[in-house]
């Protein structure tokens, strides 16, 4: 998403392995597949009965120890930790092709990403617990898993900041809101309110419309990233009835008639193959390669898997479809050298060192912030769709945004060789979806991957007029403190429909929250198992019925930790 190849270059950092001997002999109760937020929460869930015998398994290297990881504001240097995944191009873009990287570290996305907290509107999560049947879906019950998978820790700071401390819980993963404000927030904050209508919320208590001064999945003492491995991974790895091995890239689960018996992976660092038998197999290796696996293993549409030459075990058309992605249209502004952005601290010299002194010394300046982190969540107003079927869009619940208004200190588009903010607005409740198929039948080769962006007339509507709105904020009287000129499309465009639409399909990129493609009430019954099949559960990201309305890493926790309870109590 970020083209930030010589910041990287300007900073040292050293990769670590944890692997570790392990004795990898018998049947697992329970093995589980994809080391990201959704697999950490249930191992240790899982294995806090010393009866049961857990492992989970991750692709990706270990980088606890990683600086580069641990460091918030590093976050878009995390290239090495990351499935190099792009989209197939997509004709609503002219034919450009948005890449899609996803997290592959343990840790998955919660290793590598922007660690924005947010849990969205409680009407989302109620229409999953109808379309699933699993009443503990219902925002009232999974309040409970919200809190117990974690907690918020109060972060000094001098501003003031709405938090209904009723939402908080007393789980591993710490979040806090930031230590300072990059010099854009203030006018930024201004021009929303104004522009929008909205009044300050906090979106971890189910309200979904309003505007949030961002809460983040960083520990606030120390400024750094709090994630799925230190969090969650801590406790695990005092267990003697549970194993983490990362680099072991998983290729097939295999199936004795309709029950999935055993895992197959290939450790990446050797090259030797391991196949481990298991009661259970749990998968949750995200909206992408979740829909990958389970086709490589035989589950899947059967036109297709014929037509790659793989054995099926079941006929289950729907897996890889339902794909949703918040899609991301940016503005590139040039901002005045009060706002601290990227390219101050990591390109100028001065400021780089002055930065890194402060990190050092006490925790403080830009490297413990997440490059910014205020959003707004609306409505598109009905009278936009005229002309277009709507249905989709008008009929949502009242809580429910179309739309997410945001920023970031970090260019998206490097339009000029200068200091930028990107603005964007983000789609978050799509209309049209997109989907993931596969190749071949070898594992090695990336799933392909049909965005779809703004795939029906209405979503087309919405984004169009919600970038003509930020452009026209961002040129407000208010911004005028901070911003120099609009860097993209640039101030020469007119801002019609017609020439809107031609910046957004070349300024649109993944927000990186993938989802669906292996989804409940679909492939999926209420206990997370997949249909006509035993021993093969799905949880994460991939299970999610629909777009949440906003960044959606704090749902992964929270459903993970409904579905070990829900797996713990019927395998009991």
């Amino acid at each position: 998403m970020v083209a930030l190849y010589a910041f990287r270059a300007l900073l040292a950092f050293a990769t670590v392995s944890s692997t570790v001997a392990q004795q990898l002999t018998g049947t697992y109760d329970y093995v589980i597949v994809g080391g990201g937020p959704a697999g950490f929460v249930l191992a240790e869930k899982l294995s806090q009965n010393p009866s049961k015998r857990v492992v989970l398994l991750e692709a990706g290297p270990d980088g606890i120890n990683n600086s580069l990881v641990n460091t918030p504001a590093y976050y878009p240097l995390l290239t090495e930790y990351k499935w190099n995944y792009t989209s197939q191009p997509d004709p609503n873009l002219g034919g450009n092709a948005p890449d899609l990287k996803q997290g592959r570290a343990f840790g998955g996305g919660s290793a590598v990403n922007g660690m924005a907290y947010c849990r969205g509107a409680r009407s989302v999560f109620n229409e999953w617990a109808t379309i699933s049947g699993n009443p503990g879906l219902a925002w009232n019950s999974l309040l409970e898993d919200f809190k117990a998978t974690s907690h918020y820790e109060f972060q000094p700071a001098d501003y003031e900041q709405y938090v209904n401390l009723s939402a908080s819980g007393n789980g591993p993963l710490e979040v806090s809101r930031t230590s300072a404000y990059t010099g854009f927030d203030v006018p930024f904050i201004s021009t929303l309110k104004a522009g929008l209508g909205v009044e300050e919320v906090d979106m971890l208590d189910g309200t979904g419309i309003g505007l949030d001064l961002g809460i983040a999945a960083i520990n606030a003492g120390e400024r750094t990233r709090s994630y799925a491995r230190n969090a969650f991974g801590s406790l695990i790895e005092t267990r003697r009835n549970a194993q983490m091995i990362p680099n072991a890239w998983v290729t097939k689960v295999g199936f004795r008639g309709k029950k999935a018996t055993s895992v197959s992976y290939v450790n990446t660092l050797n090259g030797k193959k391991t196949t481990l038998a298991a009661k259970e197999v749990i998968v949750t290796a995200g909206a992408v390669n979740t829909p990958q696996l389970l086709m490589l293993s035989g589950v899947g549409p059967k036109s297709k898997l014929t037509e790659l030459g793989i054995p099926v075990v079941a006929d289950i058309p729907a897996v890889g479809t339902n794909l949703y992605d918040h899609p991301v249209a940016v503005v590139m502004l040039e901002v005045t050298p009060e706002v601290k952005t990227v390219w101050q601290w990591a390109f100028n010299e001065t400021e780089k060192v002055i930065a890194e002194q402060q990190y050092a010394a006490n925790r403080s300046g830009p490297l413990g912030w997440n490059n910014g982190f205020v959003y707004a969540a609306t409505r598109v107003p009905d009278a936009v769709f005229a002309g277009v079927n709507a249905t989709h869009y008008t009929s949502l619940p009242a809580d429910r945004p179309h739309i997410i208004w945001e920023y970031t200190t970090v260019p998206f588009k490097q339009v000029t060789n200068t200091s930028l903010v990107t603005a964007w607005v983000s789609l978050v409740q799509a209309e049209d979806p997109g989907y993931v198929t596969i190749p071949s039948k070898d594992y090695k080769d990336d799933p392909l991957i049909f965005s779809n962006y703004y795939g029906s007339p209405a979503d087309k509507k919405a984004i169009i007029w919600a970038y003509k709105k930020m452009r026209e904020m961002m040129a407000s009287e208010e911004m005028q403190s901070v911003v120099v000129q609009e860097a993209y499309p640039g101030s020469n465009v007119p801002n019609t429909d017609e020439e809107v639409w031609k910046a957004i399909q070349n300024a649109s990129f993944s927000f990186h929250h993938p989802l669906g493609t292996a989804a409940l009430g679909k492939v999926l019954d209420s206990d997370w198992r997949v249909k006509g099949l035993q021993g093969i559960r799905v949880v994460g990201a991939a299970a999610f019925p629909g777009p949440p309305s906003c960044h959606p890493m704090a749902d992964v926790y929270a459903i993970a930790h409904r579905a070990a309870r829900d797996i713990q109590a019927a395998d009991h």
